[in-house]
């Protein structure tokens, strides 16, 4: 069944490739031209060949190489950025901003073309564009930010299906949508100043870029969201023009006009060997190596234990045994001078995490190791950036969490509904300490909550060991906590607020290595046959597809696939998404 289903996949993509005709021009444009650049779709941090999905998206590291040989290119003249949808958060989509920014330093004209405007893609505009052209129909709904949690207790509860949830921290909340029918006044206190300080930073940054008075940028957000022309007149935005006739006015100004395609090599007309050798190849700045350079190793999603079993349709998450192979790799390198630990995960597995720490650490003792935390790096995903020997952080990182959670969902209640009964034979009091169809006992519930105040000491301890604090200086900015980066560096959780560019740059000086080193990726993608031969190992749940399009839904499978796994967890606070 598994091979007749591969072989339809296989035929299936050979014929939409081909009737796309897979064919483009065979060379370059010549003369001075325009270039386009598109950001937009889901943005993977780094091209991943082997994933089909994945592979049809311009990841965050190709987009930046982009704009910086965009920037150096001599037959550019001038760059338009297209910032479509996205599914960026304010850390990375600051870091594009800036790559923007910095791809403007080359003195040539540069502007930044939006149909609509949501927080993070105006946030990127800002950081990144002198000029902002919005479509006739689009809007700016940039309107302060919201966060909405959802709470399933009472669905649970209608469904005879109870979760037996313990957590060590006062707010330690990961579990609350799921024991609670609402918000906590703790969670909600810590929410507030949380929303609170990210707002205040983005409304710093429109009023500086836009020249408006701060307490006028409270009130357009309070009156949004505007029409462009709306926008216009309250000077959020600098022209409006839809892309076409914005890309027209360009066209004319160049001999070789404007080049949509920027960036994509030319193909041959498809063939079976063109298709075999796109899919098997590395990307070009992913090959084998033998330069002195920095290394980036990516901890992107739920940490869990183990490997992934499935390229298709998987939510994406770091596996423990992935990443201690490319510490090791990088450490017996000796042409990896440094390493950047690039984290965008809430955390997982406790054990996980503390298995990459070990690693973390392990390389950290021989090359210096640099963590850059993206939009999220809280709970487990903290717990293994402390071992780095610096820290990074976005002014709006979300980070800290530093607690323990765990527990099981019980499914008596359902059973009973079902007609269905379960029945325990065991050789030992606790024996039955896993089952999903009883209780723990009151026995049972203490020896959990031991095991997870050592769990959570142990991370007390592993903090301090890497932050070089004392325990108690740890304690009183932990208890789950989430903290912005801002936050964090005034509690010595970070050493520096920077973006993924900075930390690069830092690890090169903490590597002895020039400004123009090579970064390389650890390990390299696989090819997508390399991928395919491995795929299809269970079926997977079309019906979870739309769930996994929102961060809410990829965090609760995250979550939930996590905790089906063991029942103590470093996990930061799920089923929300800050907009």
């Amino acid at each position: 069944m598994m091979k007749s289903l591969n072989a339809i996949l296989f035929a299936g993509l050979f014929a939409g490739l081909s009737s796309c005709g897979w064919t483009q021009q065979s060379e370059e444009p010549k003369g001075p031209r325009a270039v386009v650049i598109n950001i937009e779709g889901s943005i993977p941090y780094s091209d991943e060949t082997g994933s089909l999905l994945g592979s049809l998206s311009m990841s965050q590291r190709k987009l930046e190489k982009l704009l910086e040989t965009a920037a150096s290119d001599l037959t550019v003249q001038e760059i338009a950025v297209h910032i479509g949808p996205n599914d960026l958060g304010l850390s990375r989509a600051a870091e594009l901003g800036q790559a923007i920014a910095q791809a403007g330093k080359a003195g040539k004209p540069l502007s930044c073309h939006l149909d609509a405007v949501d927080n993070a893609s105006y946030y990127m505009a800002l950081l990144g564009c002198p000029e902002i052209v919005l479509s006739p129909a689009g809007e700016v709904e940039v309107l302060g930010l919201s966060l909405e949690a959802v709470y399933l207790k009472e669905l649970l509860d209608s469904m005879g299906i109870k979760a037996q949830m313990l957590h060590v921290g006062k707010y330690k909340d990961a579990a609350e949508p799921l024991t609670s029918t609402g918000m906590s006044d703790d969670t909600r206190v810590a929410y507030t100043e949380l929303l609170g300080e990210l707002h205040s930073q983005l409304v710093a940054t429109i009023s500086e870029k836009r020249g408006i008075d701060r307490a006028k940028v409270q009130r357009l957000m309070d009156t949004g969201p505007h029409s462009a022309a709306a926008a216009l007149e309250k000077k959020l935005v600098d022209r409006i023009a839809t892309l076409g006739a914005h890309l027209d006015a360009l066209r004319g100004k160049y001999a070789a006009g404007v080049d949509r395609d920027y960036g994509k090599a030319p193909k041959e007309s498809l063939s079976l060997s063109s298709l075999f050798k796109a899919f098997s190849e590395q990307p070009s700045d992913e090959k084998e190596n033998n330069e002195d350079h920095v290394g980036i190793i990516p901890v992107i999603g739920a940490i869990s234990l183990g490997r992934p079993d499935s390229f298709l349709g998987q939510e994406q998450a770091a596996y423990d045994a992935e990443i201690v192979e490319a510490l090791a790799t990088a450490a017996d390198d000796d042409a990896v001078k440094a390493v950047v630990l690039r984290i965008d995960s809430p955390g997982g597995s406790a054990l996980a995490s503390d298995n990459i720490w070990h690693a973390v650490r392990a390389l950290a003792s021989r090359k210096p190791v640099v963590a850059s935390m993206a939009d999220t790096a809280a709970s487990g995903g903290y717990y293994v950036a402390c071992a780095a020997k610096e820290i990074f952080a976005s002014g709006t990182t979300l980070t800290g969490s530093i607690g323990v959670v765990g527990g099981k969902i019980v499914l008596t209640g359902a059973a009973e509904k079902l007609g269905a009964r379960s029945e325990v034979v065991r050789t030992g009091e606790r024996a039955g300490l896993g089952s999903a169809f009883a209780e723990w006992n009151s026995a049972e519930q203490a020896a959990m909550q031991e095991l997870m105040v050592k769990t959570y000491d142990m991370f007390i301890s592993r903090v301090a060991e890497g932050r070089g604090l004392e325990e108690g200086a740890v304690r009183a900015v932990a208890e789950g906590r989430v903290w912005t980066g801002t936050q964090a560096l005034k509690h010595k959780l970070v050493d520096k607020l920077g973006t993924q560019a900075d930390a690069i740059t830092r690890a090169k000086e903490l590597g002895g290595l020039p400004v123009g080193a090579p970064v390389r990726l650890i390990p390299e993608p696989k090819s997508f046959f390399e991928s395919l031969g491995e795929a299809f190992s269970e079926p997977r749940d079309v019906r979870l597809e739309l769930f996994r399009r929102s961060a809410v839904g990829r965090a609760a499978l995250g979550f939930v696939s996590v905790l089906s796994a063991e029942r103590v967890v470093a996990f930061s606070p799920m089923l929300f998404e800050i907009r």
